[in-house]
């Protein structure tokens, strides 16, 4: 979709911000760079970063650098950590609808992808009762998102509670992805998978909260003999984050409430979409999450399970892209999901538009 986009369209596919990172925080890395060099860092990363990733996850039984692994971007840590868990033939449990490299990434490594359903009816939240019935003898992992993309769905303590105990009645590596960690709205604190168990693999990184995505900066936190063999790979892989990556990470979190500068922009976008979504009428519902920057209108009535060819036909009648649900699996069908991570005035110029589309196709 973005790839048909025209230079006059009005793109709310990507997640990427569109605010710029903290000058103050480049200049200070770039500060360092030219004091200490730039050469290659240890396999694993700084160790003065390491030691501050894992202090502000304050993860039990994994407080030490030695628990953290810096990769180029949180994608790589997802890579990294299920490499270290199955073997070809090992079936991982991945959320479908959901990001669509955790399937790519299974595959890639000869496992199985094994899909499970956040339901509409349960408020898209990944349920435990809804995974048990997939873990079969082959299970060795299960992917977990929180916040969720596409939803932005945030798991309730609750559920994490279930989740964590049917991760360990199982023996299961629980790979949390916690990019979007930082952007959480409506008053929610952060919860964590890995502050209750220690067979999770924790994967975050800086491209959202701090709009560093081309820096490419994100990292692994798991037991010692996990983050060492991750090591290995990395060495292998990369040999090392960036060194002028790793120095703008080491003062993101040397500046006090630098991870969460930007929620307030976002929590405006956010409130914005929440008011347009009101012209979207009965037939398409809004579902606006707690977390992340995504919201997803159901478009079921109009799509008839195409959901890619309704979202061609609103550029070419709108100029307004979006990602057709069909993207994040088979199950997806029913939704396109928009991004409000861009500017405000596009976003609600583009929110009219797809309200103007859908009430006149509907």
């Amino acid at each position: 979709m973005s790839q048909r986009r025209r230079a006059s369209s009005i793109d709310l596919t990507l997640g990427q911000p569109c605010l710029p990172p903290d000058a103050q925080i480049l200049e200070a890395a770039q500060r360092r760079l030219h004091d200490e060099g730039h050469g290659y860092t240890q396999n694993a990363g700084l160790p003065e970063l390491r030691a501050l990733v894992a202090e502000h996850h304050g993860l039990p039984q994994r407080g030490g650098p030695e628990h953290v692994v810096m990769t180029v971007g949180s994608e790589q840590g997802v890579y990294m950590a299920l490499m270290a868990c199955i073997d070809p033939g090992h079936e991982v449990l991945v959320p479908e609808p959901g990001y669509p490299a955790y399937r790519g990434i299974v595959e890639l490594l000869g496992g199985v992808a094994v899909p499970y359903h956040p339901e509409r009816d349960t408020g898209l939240v990944a349920r435990a009762e809804a995974l048990e019935p997939l873990i079969t003898e082959r299970t060795r992992a299960v992917v977990l998102n929180d916040p969720n993309n596409p939803f932005g769905t945030v798991l309730p303590s609750d559920e994490l509670d279930r989740l964590a105990e049917l991760v360990e009645r199982h023996k299961l590596v629980a790979v949390c992805d916690e990019i979007y960690r930082d952007l959480r709205y409506d008053g929610q604190l952060h919860d964590s998978l890995a502050a209750r168990t220690a067979r999770a693999v924790l994967v975050g990184g800086l491209s959202k909260s701090c709009a560093l995505t081309g820096h490419r900066l994100g990292y692994v936190i798991a037991d010692e003999q996990t983050a060492a063999a991750m090591t290995l790979v990395n060495q292998l892989m990369v040999t090392c984050a960036p060194r002028p990556a790793q120095y703008v990470g080491l003062q993101v979190f040397l500046t006090p409430g630098a991870l969460r500068a930007h929620v307030p922009h976002y929590e405006a976008s956010r409130e914005a979409v929440r008011q347009a979504g009101a012209a979207l009428g009965p037939k398409n519902p809004m579902h606006l999450g707690q977390g992340a920057f995504y919201a997803v209108i159901d478009v079921q009535h109009q799509a008839q399970g195409d959901s890619l060819g309704l979202a061609m036909r609103l550029l070419e009648d709108k100029d307004v892209v979006v990602v057709p649900g069909v993207a994040f699996g088979p199950s997806g069908e029913w939704f396109w999901r928009l991004s409000y991570a861009g500017g405000p005035d596009e976003l609600q110029l583009g929110l009219r538009r797809i309200a103007d589309f859908l009430n006149t196709v509907g």
